[in-house]
């Protein structure tokens, strides 16, 4: 998560969202992130209360900031983040984590019998589905606005409009799937996928294609 006091945004960080190129172009305008194992220890403690202070993870969830800051500036500043289509996004951290052997889930993951595995695991962890990041525990979504990564250029550069930054086109990187997504499912993991993950797949209005 970024948070910039300055232009006023909250940067919601979403896994395989192309969220690193976003995250270079905007931290030249966010608080600067503390340094130290007493301020990550006070943050991950809940000792931390000034949200100035606070570090913040990389994929944090929305509702921190909501904690954090004082109601009126959170309901001020902008909040954004980017999504993606969630069967596309299985498929590309499935083989992100194949191609990368530092991964903590490296070996895990490759000792698993293919992507139908994968997905089974990825169902009880509360960091794969997108709307945890985005909503509050009732379900209501807390941002002001919600890119999709298939319309990443239109929609980043109304994000830079909005929050008065100058617009620079994002590099691709961390391209990890070089074939159709769909090739990767069968009839039964994509409903397993379209059952799971419902409430994104509604929300955000994705489908199978």
């Amino acid at each position: 998560m970024l948070i910039s006091d300055s232009h006023e945004f909250i940067f919601v960080r979403v896994r395989k969202t192309a969220s690193q190129s976003m995250w270079t172009a905007l931290e030249p305008y966010v608080l600067p992130r503390p340094a130290g194992r007493w301020a990550r220890f006070k943050s991950r403690a809940g000792l931390e209360r000034d949200y100035r202070k606070y570090r913040f993870r990389a994929h944090e969830e929305i509702t921190t900031a909501k904690r954090l800051l004082p109601p009126e500036r959170f309901e001020r500043y902008f909040k954004f983040a980017i999504v993606r289509n969630p069967w596309h996004r299985l498929v590309s951290e499935y083989e992100f984590i194949l191609k990368s052997p530092n991964h903590g889930r490296h070996r895990r993951v490759k000792a698993l019998d293919g992507f139908a595995s994968f997905i089974e695991m990825q169902i009880p962890r509360r960091d794969a589905y997108q709307v945890n990041q985005l909503c509050d525990s009732n379900g209501d979504l807390l941002m002001d606005f919600v890119g999709k990564l298939e319309n990443l250029d239109d929609d980043w550069e109304t994000i830079c409009w909005r929050i008065g930054i100058p617009h620079v086109a994002l590099p691709r990187k961390n391209v990890s799937v070089k074939r159709p997504y769909t090739d990767y499912y069968t009839p039964e993991t994509r409903d397993l996928v379209a059952r799971r993950w419902s409430r994104e797949i509604e929300l955000f209005g994705y489908t199978f294609d």
